[in-house]
């Protein structure tokens, strides 16, 4: 009775202390684009400068001895997690939880506050975000319901003793709250908290949820389906609710301590299982309201290891924090689940932990690791030492933007197996190519389209981003008209923030062309007279009618075929294998610069496959046949080719990094800028595996135990630099500076795994 009492005063009291919608809280920062269901303007939450200033979390330091602990201090652990409640018990006297763990000493956690204080770690507590035994069995009403019954879930406490899931968008979320308030209060030298699991499981169908949805929307929440359009509204509108749990609970506790961070697991940023998340647990925007979102960086064959997936998972979770603090994790595991270490070689510890910091995030590390992998791990955090001068408070330096975009690959992609040839695959493929052509692309996301933050590029690439809003669109268009550079492909803006079909490209004016629906085999009548307002009508099969095999031809007179592309491809036909639509241009003054042709019916009409137009004062290539997802899934050399001459073409300026290197080199380009500095930082990472991919490639793992050194790379800095000095580090080697035609040029004598140009700039 005394536990029910406590959290009958405890929803009273709470809309008094733990308002959402209090926008100009110091707490917040920029304003971010708004969403369907928003009540109140959404904003990135303000970064506390320590947070800032970390390079990453050094894990289980809880489970270590004191000599241990201050072995990994040395190391470079800065901060590492305490636990105060598990899913069990609590580890203090709770005025809000009485189930005090027999297995935590009174005394326990006063020492190893004193401990961690006394070796300068941060405390990072840890709460079981939607696991408490205690609460589960208290409160039934409380408890997830994950199908569209009434019935409240029943557990078996004795042989399930920790309960089930609870649901963080009703009462449950704002009691956790004040857990965690109670837990600052109590303790005060908590730095951060982190949590494994924040989300809210796709769907719930609790009566809380049920009746919130109805009160809001006078709706019933819909079986989880996401053909069905009412059930994509209902995940926005959960998505609103979780972000809306976290505002409040930064409200919360930083009115306790304004410098605590929430430094915690992300489950939707960057992990191959979180795309495959789907319906999504929580928005990709919800980031922002995390200090720093870690992800578990696995390179196991689940996580498509031996791909350009690892690359991209590391760029994308620095993106979902618009390119402020994110961290990594690198799991050191031969192989998937069980988390196994078998034969698991010294040297690869170094590759996935650059590969982290190369796309921009710091990466965290389990310090714990068996006897013969201690030591090497241990000589990696310190190389990440070496580079931490030059790993913190960076942006990337803007040129060419990709977006990623969370609405097209949940209301879009619309089934975790086949979302990879749906959406990401175009992604994907765009990111490898310009990685592999070396072109300074940023990853960004649909909140990104809005007209102050596309004014930082040169050109915009939307792989098939299919589910953009009208404010974004507009956003788009005025970009191009004032001359930035535009590459799409595919289905892009065909469908809305809710995943429902367009009767039309929202963008058509920008691509210049009208959809006219999926290419048919054989030729059309000649009688026929095509639609431009064309309606479509998108079932399960829409995605698989679009798939098919063509002849691929370019006009040899087109920025298309220069360098290599005129000796890969010249006149002839190539073959394509993917997705394509077909359109119709519109523009007299459009070009079409490629067509394909069906290969399974002689005789098969030619269809737009490249268009280009100008708009504005910018310029527009549109790819009607998917190369973006070509070069992912069924690959030819002329479609990296394609995808990187059109960036070209279409970019408002040159890049301002050119960089002559390998394709196996990866390569990003950052600004540190403030009073003190202002350097551009060159990452140079080296991903040759000398096995070469010779194992079975649906299971292949990279396990490397030896590294290639690559020579004599160039990067040359376009004229719009005044450079002071040129270093390579951590080797602290200056570069010595030739000036050629194209701007100040170093050559890199040698790079083994991962290097840094660093250019001073006045």
């Amino acid at each position: 009775m005394v536990f029910r009492w406590l959290v009958v005063c405890l929803l009273i009291i709470l809309p008094l202390v733990s308002s959402a919608d209090d926008s100009d809280h110091p707490i917040w920062d920029a304003r971010i684009a708004p969403q369907p269901f928003e009540k109140s303007p959404f904003h990135q939450v303000r970064i506390p400068d320590w947070i800032q200033k970390t390079v990453g979390c050094g894990y289980t330091l809880s489970v270590m001895d004191a000599a241990a602990r201050t072995e990994a201090v040395r190391h470079g652990v800065t901060i590492s997690e305490m636990g105060f409640v598990d899913p069990f018990y609590v580890y203090y006297d709770s005025k809000l939880l009485k189930r005090r763990s027999p297995h935590v000493p009174t005394e326990r956690l006063n020492q190893e506050i004193a401990e961690y204080k006394r070796l300068g770690v941060r405390i990072l507590g840890v709460y079981p975000p939607c696991l408490q035994a205690e609460v589960y069995e208290e409160h039934p009403d409380w408890r997830r319901i994950a199908t569209n019954t009434t019935a409240i879930p029943q557990i078996d406490m004795e042989k399930f003793s920790h309960g089930g899931m609870l649901c963080l968008l009703g009462p449950y979320g704002d009691f956790m709250i004040e857990i965690l308030a109670e837990i600052v209060t109590r303790f005060p030298d908590v730095d951060a908290f982190s949590f494994d699991g924040l989300h809210y499981g796709g769907v719930c169908y609790c009566e809380h949820c049920r009746t919130n949805f109805r009160n809001e929307t006078q709706s019933e929440i819909p079986d989880a389906d996401l053909n069905n359009p009412a059930f994509r509204r209902y995940q926005h509108w959960a998505d609103r609710r979780m972000e809306n749990l976290v505002q409040r609970m930064q409200v919360r506790l930083k009115g306790l301590k304004p410098d605590l961070g929430l430094v915690t697991w992300t489950t939707n940023a960057g992990r191959w299982g979180h795309f495959l998340s789907i319906p999504r647990n929580m928005p990709a925007r919800m980031n922002l309201l995390l200090d720093a979102p870690d992800q578990e960086f696995w390179l196991d064959e689940t996580n498509r290891g031996t791909t350009i997936v690892p690359a991209f998972a590391n760029a994308y979770i620095w993106a979902t924090t618009n390119h402020r603090v994110a961290f990594s994790e690198p799991y050191l595991l031969s192989h998937g689940n069980p988390y196994g270490k078998d034969s698991f070689p010294p040297h690869e510890i170094e590759r996935r932990m650059m590969l982290a910091l190369t796309y921009g995030a710091s990466p965290s590390i389990g310090v714990i690791q068996p006897k013969h992998l201690q030591q090497e791990l241990y000589a990696v955090m310190d190389e990440v030492q070496r580079r931490k001068p030059w790993l913190t408070q960076k942006q990337p330096e803007p040129w060419g933007a990709m977006v990623m975009s969370d609405n097209t690959r949940n209301f879009y992609g619309r089934s975790a197996g086949k979302v990879e040839e749906r959406y990401m695959a175009n992604v994907l493929g765009q990111f490898r190519a310009a990685q592999e052509e070396h072109l300074p692309v940023t990853v960004i996301n649909d909140w990104n389209l809005n007209p102050t933050d596309l004014s930082r590029y040169r050109v915009l690439i939307l792989p098939n981003c299919a589910s953009l809003d009208e404010t974004q669109t507009a956003a788009i268009d005025e970009f191009v008209r004032e001359g930035g550079g535009l590459v799409a492909s595919l289905d892009t803006s065909l469908f809305d923030e809710y995943g429902d079909p367009r009767s039309r490209f929202s963008l058509a004016e920008v691509l210049g062309v009208e959809y006219l629906g999926l290419p048919e085999a054989g030729p059309a009548p000649a009688t026929a007279e095509l639609d431009v307002n064309f309606s479509i009508s998108i079932g399960p099969d829409y995605w698989e009618k679009r798939k098919s095999v063509f002849d691929f031809r370019q006009e040899t007179d087109s920025f298309l075929n220069q360098g290599k592309m005129k000796t890969y491809v010249g006149p002839d036909p190539v073959t394509f294998k993917g997705p394509a639509v077909k359109v119709k241009v519109h523009d007299p003054a459009a070009s079409v610069i490629a067509a394909i042709t069906d290969k399974s019916a002689a005789g098969s009409p030619a269809l737009p496959a490249v268009v280009t137009r100008t708009h504005g004062k910018g310029r527009v290539v549109y790819f009607a046949a998917g190369l973006d997802a070509g070069y992912y899934l069924y690959a030819y050399p002329y479609q990296r080719l394609a995808l990187a001459h059109a960036i070209q073409w279409a970019a408002s300026a040159p890049q301002p990094v050119t960089i002559k290197a390998p394709m196996c080199i990866h390569s990003t380009v950052m600004r540190q800028q403030d009073e003190n500095r202002n350097r551009l930082i060159v990452h140079l990472y080296n991903d040759l595996n000398t096995t070469a991919a010779h194992a079975f490639p649906n299971d292949d793992v990279p396990l490397r135990e030896e590294v290639v050194p690559i020579h004599d790379i160039t990067v040359t800095l376009s004229p719009q630099y005044q450079v002071r000095r040129i270093h390579l580090e951590p080797e602290g080697l200056d570069l010595k500076p030739e000036q050629t035609p194209e701007g100040v040029t170093v050559t890199v004598p040698r790079l083994d795994v991962h290097s840094m140009v660093v250019v001073e700039l006045p």
